[in-house]
């Protein structure tokens, strides 16, 4: 298979939102045991590509009064501390928590591309985290790294597939 489209250099921040997930209050039982699954990296840290299951849920509440966020089925995810560069796809809407990052494709590529993008530099990310007692990626990580995609979405498509 060979590919014939234009490609493009950005930042890989420019390709993407980043979003940064929280954790209701572990105290006050409204928030939890509800119907939301809340993602942390032990739900993710192994090869799949797709996450469905999390060990822990959050109510409404518990999203409402809190800085975590819900992500779309398809987004990705990121662990941002301890171990970082754990990647994974989400195969139902979560919310997750502050050790990760959430990731959605803008209008310049596919999150199916992007997972493998992004899984073919993360050892680049992993060799550029801060921090002095646990490994960080940071958002200044994404802006600071160089990627190629094709301008082509359905090119896109086809490489993801």
């Amino acid at each position: 298979m060979s590919f014939f489209k234009e490609w493009s250099n950005y930042k890989l921040s420019d390709l993407m939102t980043i979003i940064g997930g929280g954790t209701p209050k572990t105290n006050n039982e409204e928030y939890w045991n509800g119907n939301i699954p809340w993602l942390s990296v032990k739900d993710f840290n192994s090869d799949a590509r797709k996450v469905y299951y999390t060990e822990k849920h959050i109510s409404e509440l518990g999203l409402a009064k809190s800085s975590t966020k819900m992500l779309d089925e398809g987004d990705l995810i990121i662990s941002a501390r301890g171990t970082v560069g754990a990647l994974a796809q989400l195969g139902v809407p979560m919310t997750f928590n502050q050790s990760c990052y959430g990731l959605k494709a803008n209008n310049k590529t596919l999150n199916d591309f992007l997972y493998y993008l992004i899984k073919y530099k993360v050892e680049y990310i992993q060799r550029n985290t801060h921090g002095s007692i646990f490994d960080t990626i940071t958002r200044e990580t994404f802006k600071v790294l160089d990627v190629q995609i094709p301008n082509s979405i359905e090119e896109q498509k086809t490489i993801a597939n």
